[in-house]
């Protein structure tokens, strides 16, 4: 099922909807803050009349509580042989209700497009009385300023479920580069390659000299001898991990799979990007604490401490899920041997690490108990209808805790796991539920003929261009319980459609060149061409992508006496249009 519309789109000018969302925001106050949070033309000139009234003359014109608020706020001020009210405190004229768009607009555009403190503090400079709501709503509808704003996600991210140890394998690297660690002459590192267990949360973190794909297949070689290769093995775009060593992986371990983050996404590698943070945090306080700068070396360290301590997911350490056993060093048979000084094997005092083991067997019995009871089949269903991860599902087995599959003896190892299991998936269903009613919600904000604004990627603009593509919906599209948007911008239909996350709403801040179009005239055309028009639009509205040198007219640029820019071919060097 889907709507669309093809008729020329018509938007009313930019006071109109100033004033039609001033008055909502006026009439959502309370009674007693409705008549005097503005002040409009006929309150001021009462308000002047009321101040020019002498004491001896009757005051029967207003009511005493009017008299009484008029005293107490304004003052009149003599200004060129006129009769100026003013605000008693800050001795500055009023701004009345119908000079708003007018006075605002002027101030924000004096202030190079100031936020919203820096046009209030201009507007307070001249005038009294403009409330801080009237400059919220005008900024709404500043295209300038609602196209480069900062971009903050609206929409909860939609979580990746991967139940096993192993299942999921995400990696990234971290650029040191600026922070180089110089061990000799010979050995630099500049870069981290961290990789992380989507289910357990167990770190590794390698240094490299290079980020190249030999480096990475080598580290990950090793890695995957000791543990065993992941089922999948997910990472972003960059070269070092698309590259034909990192497949020949796949030789060594026919049965992985590889999958990559979607282009210009990297909230589709959101866990390791959390790790990345957390991973620098604390190798920035190690480095601070140990007053060292050679961050390599405290790489084991740090990651040791990430892998024991507690997981807000699993509720475990990453380390007891991975090997079912916390690390020995911390057992009291150690702290005991310690103490005694024992050097001989005869020496040793009666092991009580069993002891210690059989107790937490006890206690993880009791802990899986406890978390049986709180799953819900809804979080089984929940998993197997959005599980992106196929292969998880096979692995491991999801049944609920009282079925019969469930084994009467389990060893320790089993049960850490199971309770990790079980408090992942809740974790997952909050996270799940938490997207679904954010989706739910956006999706109904939005309509036909509604402005929207798609993030424009770094690569495709300058730092000084808009960093959202103004567009129109013009279909709303629904399948399979799913729905996306079909949109347009003035330079074509988008071929693709987008769903409710990838949309901020701009209905208050439409250009202008979108308010009248015919979409039916309109050709398909990719979102990055559309991109690269609308930032060099103010200069050719056109780009090219010349396979030579761009020394002929059958360039488009040079054709037009205007020089290429980052936005034309701009991964091919060897233009000779692009100016001294």
């Amino acid at each position: 099922m889907s709507e669309s519309n093809s008729k020329i789109v018509e938007i009313d000018n930019g006071e109109l909807i100033y004033y039609t969302e001033l008055e909502k925001h006026i009439n959502t106050l309370s009674g007693k803050f409705q008549e005097k949070s503005v002040i409009k033309q006929s309150v001021y000139d009462d308000i002047i009349k009321c101040l020019l009234l002498s004491k001896d003359k009757p005051l029967t014109l207003f009511s005493s509580q009017f008299i009484f608020w008029v005293k107490k706020h304004f003052i009149i001020t003599k200004i060129a042989a006129a009769d100026i009210a003013c605000c008693i405190k800050s001795k500055k004229p009023i701004c009345i209700y119908e000079m708003f768009y007018n006075v605002i607009r002027e101030a924000h555009t004096t202030i190079s497009h100031g936020g919203r403190d820096k046009t209030m503090h201009e507007l307070n400079s001249h005038y009294s009385w403009i409330p801080r709501f009237a400059v919220e709503i005008f900024l709404k509808q500043c295209i300038s300023c609602q196209t480069r704003k900062p971009l903050k996600q609206h929409v909860v991210t939609k979580p990746i479920i991967s139940l096993g140890v192993m299942t999921r394998l995400q990696i990234d690297l971290i650029d040191m580069r600026t922070r180089p660690d110089v061990l000799n002459s010979s050995i630099t590192y500049n870069w981290i390659l961290h990789c992380i267990d989507h289910f357990s949360k167990f770190t590794w973190a390698y240094p490299l000299q290079n980020k190249t794909a030999v480096d990475v297949a080598l580290k990950l070689r090793e890695l995957f001898f000791v543990f065993g290769p992941p089922r999948i093995l997910h990472s972003d775009n960059g070269r070092e991990f698309v590259a034909s060593v990192i497949y020949e992986l796949k030789e060594l371990f026919p049965d992985m799979i590889f999958i990559r983050g979607r282009p210009r996404h990297p909230q589709s590698q959101g866990c390791i990007e959390r790790a990345n943070g957390v991973l620098c945090d604390a190798l920035g306080k190690w480095m601070s604490i140990n007053t060292s700068s050679h961050w390599s070396n405290g790489l084991l360290p740090v990651v040791y401490g990430i892998n024991t301590r507690l997981s807000v997911v699993t509720k475990t350490t990453p380390y007891q899920v991975m090997f079912g056993q916390a690390p020995r060093s911390d057992s009291d048979f150690w702290t005991l041997v310690k103490e005694n000084k024992v050097i001989d094997e005869e020496d040793l005092p009666t092991p009580i690490a069993d002891l210690n083991d059989d107790n937490m067997m006890n206690n993880k019995n009791d802990d899986f108990n406890v978390g049986a009871e709180n799953i819900d089949e809804d979080i089984i269903q929940l998993v197997q209808q959005l599980s992106d991860d196929a292969v998880a599902n096979s692995l491991v087995d999801i049944s609920l805790p009282h079925s019969s599959s469930v084994k009467s003896q389990q060893t320790k190892h089993d049960l850490i796991r199971k309770v990790a299991t079980d408090n992942y998936l809740n974790v997952a269903n909050k996270k799940m539920k938490l997207y679904q009613d954010s989706i739910i919600n956006e999706t109904e904000k939005l309509n036909l003929n509604d402005c929207v604004g798609v993030k424009i990627n770094t690569v495709d603009r300058t730092n000084t261009d808009a960093k959202l593509l103004p567009c129109l919906i013009i279909e709303k599209i629904e399948k399979d319980e799913k729905i996306t948007f079909k949109l347009a911008c003035q330079y074509g239909k988008l071929e693709n459609t987008y769903s409710v996350e990838h949309l901020i709403d701009l209905k208050m801040a439409c250009p202008k060149e979108l308010k009248q179009i015919i979409i039916d005239d309109l050709k398909d055309i990719t979102f990055i061409e559309a991109c690269k028009l609308y930032v060099r639009a103010s200069t050719t509205g056109k780009t090219c992508d010349c396979k030579g040198k761009c020394a002929t007219k059958q360039c488009s640029c040079k054709k037009m006496g205007v020089y290429c820019s980052t936005k034309c071919h701009s991964k091919r060097g060897g233009c000779t249009n692009m100016g001294e």
